[in-house]
């Protein structure tokens, strides 16, 4: 019986199981070449990691994110995914990502967002716009932070910051939402 158990393991055997397990991986690597490798969900791309040296020290996305934006405005807005991050343990920075399907659409919310704060029953100051290249950045004082709100592609961008911060994050954001 210990002849028949030793010959399982050997050189013919073990040659077998390596050549199998190669071809296995051999395949997966192939596949991946030329699938791609499986990226990071797409929330996952909605906030940088770090703002003004500020790690993301909480976020919410998805669902719950469009939940949070709809009370924070008291309705629903037409928007299909979101994310919060909050950077810092004080909440130095805040930054709120709202996607829409269209650019259109998001458009619609920047100029909506735009005039609803320029009726002066928010608790922001609008200061003056700032361009950055065809786009304009608008600016805002509340709530003892810097505010910033911007379109990019289809995503409403919204960045609080403390004020001795606030330049220096309004550029990493501006560079990593083009």
């Amino acid at each position: 019986m210990n002849e028949k158990k030793m010959s399982i393991f050997s050189s013919k055997w073990v040659s077998l199981i390596l050549m199998v397990l190669g071809t296995a991986i051999l395949i997966t690597l192939f596949v991946f070449l030329v699938v791609g490798f499986p990226g990071p969900k797409s929330v996952d791309r909605f906030l940088p990691e770090q703002i003004a040296g500020y790690q993301l020290s909480k976020q919410i996305s998805g669902s719950e994110a469009v939940e949070e934006f709809a009370q924070l405005h008291g309705k629903h807005l037409a928007v299909t995914s979101g994310a919060k991050g909050i950077y810092g343990e004080w909440n130095a920075v805040t930054l709120w990502v709202a996607a829409t399907d269209t650019t259109e659409r998001a458009k619609t919310l920047l100029v909506d967002m735009e005039l609803k704060i320029s009726e002066g029953r928010s608790p922001f100051t609008f200061k003056d716009p700032i361009q950055d290249g065809d786009r304009t950045v608008y600016s805002l004082d509340g709530m003892g932070q810097s505010h910033f709100f911007f379109q990019s592609g289809k995503n409403l961008v919204w960045l609080s910051a403390n004020p001795n911060i606030a330049d220096q994050s309004l550029k990493q954001v501006l560079e990593y939402y083009p």
